[in-house]
This record gives C-alpha cells, sequence and structure tokens, in this order.
C-alpha cells in the first residue's frame, strides 16, 4: 500500500471513528465539517441538507465561515449546487469567476478561492451536499475528490445513524411524555386545569413558541378559543378563525401542516403571523368518539417541517385530551346536578328503601346495578355483596335458563308474572314486575325490577272464593228447604187428618204413624237446611264427607 493510500485510510478511519462516537444529530455534523476539513487541509466547510419535501436545501453546519458569508441567501439555484446534487463531484479552482458559483463578491470578501462540492448519499439516494471551501488556489486531485466523495459517503451513514437514533430518542421521549400527560389528565377533573396542563406541556416538549386551544360552542359552528400559552393578547384577539382554509382542514379530521404561516394562503392573519414572529403552524383536530369538539394548534419561531413522529404524538396528545376534557364537562355537570339533588338524594333512598316491595335495578348485562333495602333483609346479603354480580346469583325471581327479561328487552314492554318461592318451609307468592328503561340509543338499558310478596292477598282471594262458594250453597240450599217446606206441611196436614179418622186397630193406622213421623221429622231437616249459616262435614262412609246440618244450622249452634 502506497504511503498516499495509507494516509487516506488513516484519515478515513480517523474521521469515521470520530463521527461514530456521537448520535445526536447536530453534534454530528459539526464533527463532520471540522473534522473533514481538517482531514482535507482546507479552511472551511459546510453541510447543507435536503429538507422533508427534497426541494430546498438548508445549512446543517458549518465550520470556518463568517456569519455574513453564511447569511448571503440561498444556494439552491447554483449550479455547482445543482450538479451536486445530480450525484456529481463538482471541483472549482477560480470561486470568484466560475460561473457555477452563485454570490461571487460574498465569496470574494470572504477570501475564498477553490471549491469542492461532493453529495451526500445514502444508499444511492442524495440527501445534502458537502462543500469544502480552500482559502488558496487549489486544483483538487481525483484522488482527493474521490476521498472527498467517500467521506461525504461516510457522512451520509453517520448521518442516518444519527437520525434513526434522533427520531427512536424522540418517539421515546414523547411516548413517555404522553404516558405522564395521560396520567396527568386522568388525575384532574378541573377544566381549566386540564386545558392549561395541555398548552404549557406540549411548547415544553416540542420546544415551540405556543399552543392554542379552542372548542365548538353549543352551536357547533364556532370556535372559541379557551387556553393558550406562549403568544401574546392582541395576536389572539386578531379575529376569528372560523374562516381560515386551515381550520376547515383541521375541522375535517385532518392534521394541517403549514411550513410558512406569513405567506401560506390556508392561513388568514398573515401579517398578525409575522408580527408575532410565528413561522411554521400545526394544527390538529381534537376528537372525542369520532365527533370532532375542537382545535389543537401549535405555533413554531422558527420555519419547521413537522416529522410524521411529531404529527402522530399531536394528534395522541388531542385525543387523550378531547377524552379529558369532555370527561371534565361531564364531570362539572354531573357535579352540578349531584349538588341540586342533593338533599334529595337522600328523601329518595329513603322513599326506595322504605318500599314494602324488593326493587332492583339490572343492566343489559344482567348485572346489579341497585337493590333497596328490602331485597338484601330477604336474601340477608350487604349491599357491597350484591351490586355488580349477576341477577340470577342474587335474586331467586331470576333464572339463568328461563329470564323473562330478555321479552321485555325485545318487546320493549313491561312484563308481570307470579311465581312461588320456599321461605322458611313455607310456600309465599310473589308477583313480579319488570319494567324497561330504554336509553337515548331507543334501546333498553336496565331493567326496574319489583316484587311484592302477594301471598297474604292470595290468601284474601281464595277465601273470598270459598265464601263466595259456600253462600251459594247456603242458597241453594235455603232455596231446597223453601221448595220442600209447603208440599211436605200439606202433605203432612193430610196425613194428620187422615190418621184422625181411623181407628186405632185399623190397619192404616199405624202406616199413617209412621207417614207422620217421617214428614215431621223432613220438616225438622229442611227447617236446619233454611238454618244453616257455615260450612261444617262429618265422615260419611269411606273417605266421602257429608254436611253436618247440626253443626251447620243456627239451631245447631244453639243446642
Amino acid at each position: 500500500m502506497h504511503s498516499k493510500e495509507k494516509t487516506y485510510l488513516d484519515l478515513f478511519l480517523e474521521v469515521a471513528r470520530t463521527i461514530s462516537s456521537t448520535l445526536e444529530i447536530d453534534k454530528v455534523l459539526d464533527l463532520i465539517v471540522k473534522k473533514v476539513a481538517e482531514v482535507v487541509g482546507v479552511e472551511a466547510a459546510t453541510i447543507r441538507l435536503l429538507d422533508p419535501t427534497g426541494k430546498k436545501l438548508y445549512l446543517a453546519a458549518a465550520y470556518g465561515l463568517s456569519q455574513e458569508y453564511l447569511n448571503r441567501g440561498p444556494v439552491d439555484a447554483e449550479k455547482s449546487i445543482a450538479e451536486a446534487l445530480a450525484g456529481n463531484p463538482v471541483a472549482i479552482f477560480d470561486a470568484v469567476h466560475d460561473p457555477r458559483v452563485a454570490y461571487s463578491e460574498a465569496v470574494r470578501k470572504e477570501g475564498i478561492k477553490s471549491i469542492l462540492a461532493v453529495p451526500i448519499q445514502i444508499r444511492g439516494r442524495v440527501i445534502g451536499v458537502l462543500r469544502l471551501l480552500s482559502r488558496k488556489p487549489r486544483l483538487f486531485t481525483d484522488d482527493e475528490i474521490e476521498f472527498a466523495a467517500a467521506l461525504a459517503e461516510q457522512c451520509g451513514i453517520a448521518i442516518e445513524n444519527a437520525r434513526m437514533y434522533e427520531a427512536q430518542r424522540k418517539q421515546l421521549r414523547y411516548f413517555e411524555t404522553l404516558n405522564e400527560i395521560g396520567k396527568a389528565l386522568n388525575s384532574i377533573r378541573d377544566l381549566k386545569e386540564i386545558l392549561n396542563l395541555i398548552v404549557t406541556k406540549l411548547p415544553e416538549v416540542m420546544n415551540l413558541k405556543g399552543c392554542t386551544i379552542r372548542l365548538l360552542d353549543l352551536s357547533g359552528q364556532k370556535l372559541e378559543l379557551v387556553a393558550s400559552h406562549g403568544l401574546s393578547e392582541e395576536y389572539l384577539s386578531r379575529g376569528s378563525i372560523d374562516d381560515e382554509l386551515s381550520t376547515h382542514q383541521a375541522l375535517k379530521g385532518e392534521p394541517v401542516v403549514i411550513y410558512d404561516a406569513t405567506t401560506d394562503p390556508r392561513v388568514r392573519y398573515q401579517e398578525e403571523a409575522r408580527r408575532e414572529g410565528i413561522a411554521s403552524i400545526l394544527a390538529v383536530p381534537i376528537i372525542v368518539h369520532n365527533r370532532i369538539i375542537g382545535v389543537l394548534r401549535l405555533h413554531s419561531a422558527e420555519p419547521r417541517h413537522f416529522d410524521e413522529a411529531e404529527i402522530n404524538f399531536v394528534m395522541a396528545v388531542a385525543e387523550q385530551s378531547g377524552i379529558a376534557i369532555q370527561n371534565a364537562l361531564y364531570y362539572k355537570k354531573i357535579n352540578n346536578i349531584l349538588t341540586q339533588l342533593e338533599e334529595e338524594h337522600k328523601f329518595l333512598g329513603t322513599v326506595i328503601d322504605s318500599l314494602a316491595a324488593g326493587l332492583a335495578v339490572i343492566d343489559r348485562k344482567k348485572h346489579l346495578a341497585m337493590v333497596n333495602k328490602r331485597i338484601l333483609e330477604e336474601h340477608g346479603l350487604k349491599y357491597e355483596e350484591t351490586v355488580g354480580r349477576k341477577c340470577y346469583e342474587v335474586l331467586e325471581t331470576c333464572r339463568r335458563d328461563l329470564c323473562p327479561m330478555e321479552s321485555v328487552r325485545q318487546k320493549k314492554e313491561a312484563l308481570s308474572y307470579t311465581t312461588t318461592l320456599k321461605r322458611d318451609g313455607e310456600e309465599r307468592h310473589y308477583e313480579v314486575t319488570l319494567s324497561p328503561v330504554i336509553g337515548a340509543s331507543g334501546e333498553v338499558e336496565h331493567i326496574i325490577e319489583i316484587v311484592r310478596d302477594v301471598t297474604a292477598q292470595m290468601k284474601l282471594q281464595q277465601e273470598q272464593m270459598e265464601r263466595e262458594r259456600l253462600e251459594g250453597v247456603l242458597q241453594l240450599a235455603r232455596t231446597v228447604a223453601h221448595e220442600l217446606n209447603t208440599p211436605m206441611f200439606a202433605a203432612l196436614g193430610t196425613a194428620q187428618l187422615a190418621l184422625s179418622d181411623l181407628e186405632e186397630d185399623d190397619p192404616l193406622h199405624e202406616d199413617l204413624e209412621i207417614i207422620v213421623r217421617n214428614l215431621k221429622k223432613m220438616s225438622e231437616l229442611t227447617k236446619k237446611m233454611a238454618q244453616i249459616t257455615h260450612y261444617e262435614t262429618k265422615e260419611y262412609v269411606g273417605d266421602v264427607q257429608i254436611l253436618d246440618l247440626e253443626k251447620a244450622s243456627d239451631g245447631g249452634k244453639k243446642s
């Protein structure tokens, strides 16, 4: 190996080791321009990289040059730059007079004589230009150009590694921040605190100038500024942004990236943005359950291409913020309602617990949402032992295999039925009423079950039926007695007259005596039948029971 080749190899390895010693992108670029200039033997070097659009170059690092020279203007149109971006190294001996170099006066004033521009590539794709600038006239040899190109390629690898590391570090930082913000939002219920946390935390994490949150009003047509940070009152009061194209895009659910807020037609107040010192804007929708409730806007002081990781991070924060904002609004409403109902709550609870009937509220998944005191007492349970459990695990009136609640859900109509349960060895009868509670969606959200013990009522009904049946029997007996009494009285009178006309030795005398005696007996029986007041029986033959006239009639009681 020739001494020159060995020198180049040693220098190449030294540069490689140096730029591989860190993965922070800014440090990598600063190391590259300094070390490459030293190794090649020139006084200055610059690195310009293509922005995310791939159309414009921006100065990423510089060494050995004045700020005045670096600020001379854009170099995108410079021929030497265009050739380098096309993948070709460009060596310029006389930088002041070469037509491929722009700003010749600035070049002369800076004392630059010769320039070597080589493309920085990553896997065949040009991502920028490395320029070596000499203050002495220098004719770069093929070996030097080839060596510079190899160094530029090494720079490309270092830049890609640094970018990958930076992207991973940024994503990790965003993930940690997102988790931190999520925990903080979950612990806060006050709307102002939530909004203030969001607008202050995002600029801090993303190195931004300011942040605003605007929420849609009740009409859903206008945005109202509810929180801001880092922006002047003058800028905030510039006017409505409802008609801005960027706002319309954000309210459609799309993130909007504005690189230059002072010229972009999607921004209405361009001059106000310039005075405020706002360069770029990122606007994202605040969405809750697929419904857009507002817009989150981030403002940077420097021109900024918000990358995919940054946009995804802000979208995730906006989503979390939306949920937290909605929860805070709900919490505020609920708090107001609870405040209003605080005095009524005890009264309602007392009324529900004092109901003679058992009351239970059952949700769509058959979990008990509420039970009253009567249910707890009948089942010997505590409130915390019932709520949240399946209804058929607690209530004897619920069955897992055959549940009438399904009918109530489908028909959306109340249902009542009776059931018999054994309690303390005794059969008791219960009336169960299931009433649907229909939600805003039109579906049955809950079912209210009311259980009443109707055992005493059913006994009274049975006794009433018995009384009515007995009254019918008594009326029948009295009617029969009345109907029999008249012909029997006539027959008895006739028999007695006939008996009085016969002599005692007459053969018919004895027969008539038997007839008179039996007719009198039948008369007594009809009299007792007419006096029946209650139902009492006596054994007859086998298992047959007959009415005991003696005990069932008033005459029997008196006797």
